[in-house]
C-alpha cells in the first residue's frame, strides 16, 4: 500500500464536520479519483493528506509508516500536489528556469539543456525558460507547475482540481500527461475533480464523496464504472445524459 488515510475526521470552529471516518488507499502505480460537490471536503482531505491541515481523529499512512513530523520532510520528497490555482503556486518574479531549478537546487546541478528536454516531455515550448508566469497562458503555467511537481520525481502525485479552469482541449492534454507520466514512471496519482468525465477517462478507481464521508467506491471495468449509492449514481447518469 502507497497511501492509506485511515478514519479521518476534520471539524472546523464552527462545529462544522467536514470529514466523517474517511478511508482511502492508493496502490503503486494506481490512478484513483476523488470526486464530489463543491463543499464535499475533498479538498480538505488533500490537506490533511499534505499535513497542511491537522485531523482530531484518524491518521495518514504512506508505505505503510505513519507520517509524522519527523518523517514530514522525507514524505514531501515522495509525495507532491499540485492545486487549482497556478498562478498562485508560481513565484510572479522568477523567471521559468529559476522555477524549475527551484525544486531541485538541493539535489543536483540542472542545466538548461536538462531543463529543456523536460519542457518537452510536457509539450512546452523550450524557448520559454526566461519567460515570467504572467507571460504564460493558464494551461503552460499549469504544465510548469506539473513539471516542477514531477522533476522531484514523486511516487504519488496530489492533483486538486487541476484541470477544472482549463478549456476542454488543455484539460484532455494535461490528462493525457498525467497516464503517460503514470505509465513511464509508475507514479500513482490521486486525481481530486468534480468534472466526472475528466475522472473516468484517467482513472481506475474513483471515490464518491458527498457531505465529507465517502459514500461509494467503483473499480473500472469494461463497461465503465457502477456505482451502488444512490447519490454516486445521480451524479454519473449526468454523464450519460448529456
Amino acid at each position: 500500500m502507497l497511501l492509506q488515510v485511515d478514519n479521518i475526521c476534520k471539524t472546523y470552529r464552527k462545529g462544522q464536520q467536514v470529514l466523517n471516518n474517511i478511508n482511502l488507499t492508493v496502490e503503486k502505480s494506481e490512478i484513483v479519483g476523488l470526486v464530489g460537490e463543491s463543499g464535499s471536503g475533498k479538498s480538505t482531505l488533500a490537506k490533511v493528506i499534505m499535513q497542511l491541515e491537522e485531523p482530531e481523529k484518524g491518521a495518514v499512512f504512506f508505505q505503510q509508516q505513519p507520517i509524522t513530523k519527523r518523517n514530514r520532510t522525507a514524505f514531501y520528497e515522495k509525495c507532491q500536489i499540485i492545486f487549482q490555482n497556478a498562478t498562485g503556486a508560481l513565484n510572479p518574479v522568477w523567471t521559468v528556469r529559476e522555477l524549475l531549478r527551484e525544486p531541485l537546487q538541493h539535489q543536483k546541478t540542472v542545466t538548461d539543456t536538462y531543463l529543456q528536454s523536460m519542457l518537452e516531455k510536457v509539450m512546452l515550448p523550450t524557448d520559454i525558460l526566461h519567460a515570467l508566469p504572467s507571460e504564460l497562458s493558464g494551461g503552460e503555467r499549469q504544465r510548469i507547475n506539473l513539471l516542477r511537481s514531477i522533476l522531484v520525481e514523486p511516487q504519488l502525485l496530489v492533483c486538486d482540481e487541476i484541470v477544472s479552469s482549463l478549456d476542454r482541449l488543455i484539460q484532455r492534454e494535461i490528462i493525457d500527461l498525467l497516464i503517460n507520466l503514470n505509465k513511464e514512471r509508475g507514479m500513482s496519482i490521486l486525481f481530486i475533480s468534480h468534472d466526472l468525465r475528466a475522472v473516468s477517462y484517467l482513472c481506475d478507481r474513483i471515490y464518491v464523496m458527498k457531505a465529507g464521508v465517502i459514500v461509494d467506491e467503483s473499480y473500472k471495468e469494461k463497461e465503465g464504472f457502477t456505482f451502488t449509492d444512490s447519490y454516486a449514481q445521480m451524479l454519473f447518469q449526468a454523464i450519460h445524459d448529456e
